[in-house]
């Protein structure tokens, strides 16, 4: 080979691999595969190109705030899809599902579950497998914690949340310069290492203000951050050990409520939602959408007064909503397409980061992204606090999760039926507790061993 055919092969290869590192830069942070559309249908060709896709689509959602600004945003992309939306309210939703699959005649293309349903959801069986086509979701791009919680029991990845929801613990600035002596969130995570620290500077705090402040609204704010924080698969295809899951939050739980340390108040209450302006409470449970739905809806003058502290013990989960693809649709690319773009593309969750501050679930959006950096205008409630700059790098890295079944939904739902109970009877404790939890669940299952 001669000298110059030797250069121009260098030149060629050198050319090849500066292409190469820039397309390397370009698919780097804060982009997924599922931002480019083409993608959105599993298909490359030319019909998968988004103005060539064409469908009608049903949504039911109650967030209709949320739809307004994301289906236009979503048909500057796909300006052939329609969207038509229904408004149903969350506590209607699954019923009103279930009376659509029965008569066959009104079931939606995409699908929500909140939490406290979503179990029950997922094991009604009529929801598409993300991981298969057309969707070909890479399940890779979600955070870990998340999969179990948006798998079923035969491990099918059936949905993406609407937002991630790290749970830690919003305090009132004024109450803990007060009593703890800071409002620093730093030094209170140091302070507050663990349950037993927080108890006893609990009980502190109760003599110190002659019992008129508790470091907790209640045993179901706090039974939430205990329970979710110990997140263990416990549930198999004929057992619940329902012991091995809740006696070690049930025993912190019932030590805090002994120590005097818990208020008497019952979570989404109006008497709850009274008492954020109050200042008779510490500590609330909050996940990156209570900025807004609870601390400045309950607190309305409350802008500089709050703050964001990990849990003792790490993350939880505080709530969820899960956004799924009806396996039967007719309009699955469609339907696919508009999920794949509101809350999984960067150009989508962007958008709706900015305008509501929805966290999306994938890592790749937290990644040197000057939107975190930015933060959000609630930030102004917790004295300038970067709210979801302080999730994603304090509470996110220890969050857990665990499959969502429908005897999952029975648990978490007995739990808030008998914990009314528990805060007014004192004579029980943690081990009758149980031994009532494991009767009402026995009650509410058939062909399954409860123990």
């Amino acid at each position: 080979m001669s000298m110059k055919s030797k250069k121009r092969i260098t030149v060629f290869v050198s050319l090849l691999l500066v292409i190469a590192l820039a397309l390397t830069g370009c698919g780097g942070n804060n982009t997924n595969e599922a931002s480019n559309p083409q993608n959105a249908s599993g298909d490359t060709g030319e019909t998968a190109l988004p103005e060539n896709m064409k469908a009608t689509i049903k949504v039911w959602d109650w967030d209709e705030a949320f739809l307004e600004y994301m289906i236009p945003e979503f048909n500057k992309v796909y300006p052939n899809i329609k969207v038509e939306y229904s408004i149903v309210n969350p506590t209607d939703y699954l019923q009103k599902l279930q009376s659509g699959i029965a008569s066959g005649s009104d079931v939606p293309d995409v699908i929500l579950g909140e939490m406290t349903y979503r179990g029950q959801l997922f094991d009604l069986g009529v929801l598409a497998n993300l991981e298969e086509a057309p969707y070909n979701l890479n399940k890779d791009q979600l955070f870990d914690y998340l999969l179990p919680l948006l798998s079923n029991s035969k491990g099918e990845l059936l949905a993406l949340d609407q937002q991630i929801t790290p749970g830690g613990l919003a305090y009132r600035r004024d109450l803990a310069k007060e009593y703890l002596g800071t409002d620093d969130p730093d030094e209170l995570a140091n302070i507050l290492t663990d349950w037993n620290v927080f108890t006893q500077k609990g009980i502190e705090v109760k003599e110190k203000s002659g019992g008129k402040i508790a470091m907790m609204s209640g045993l179901g704010d706090a039974f939430r951050v205990l329970y979710g924080q110990t997140a263990s698969e416990y549930i198999t295809d004929n057992e619940i050990d329902l012991t091995s899951r809740v006696k070690g939050p049930l025993t912190t739980l019932f030590q805090m409520r002994d120590a005097g340390i818990l208020g008497k108040l019952e979570t989404d209450t109006p008497a709850w939602s009274a008492s954020f302006a109050k200042g008779e409470t510490i500590f609330y449970p909050l996940a990156p959408w209570g900025p807004k739905w609870t601390i400045a809806a309950n607190d309305k003058d409350g802008s500089g007064r709050w703050g964001l502290v990990k849990a003792p013990g790490g993350g939880t989960t505080v709530g969820g909503t899960s956004i799924s693809v009806y396996k039967d649709s007719k309009n699955k690319e469609a339907a696919w397409a508009y999920i794949n773009f509101v809350y999984f593309s960067h150009e989508g969750t962007s958008k709706s980061f900015e305008k509501f501050g929805f966290p999306p679930g994938t890592k790749s959006f937290y990644e040197n992204n000057e939107l975190i950096e930015k933060g959000t205008e609630y930030d102004e409630f917790f004295g300038g606090q970067n709210i979801m700059k302080y999730f994603s790098e304090n509470v996110v890295p220890e969050m857990k999760g665990q499959t969502q079944t429908k005897y999952e939904s029975i648990v978490g739902n007995t739990f808030n039926m008998l914990y009314p109970l528990f805060t007014k009877d004192t004579t029980i404790n943690a081990d009758t507790a149980l031994n009532k939890y494991i009767t009402e669940v026995k009650n509410k299952v058939t062909g399954v061993t409860v123990k």
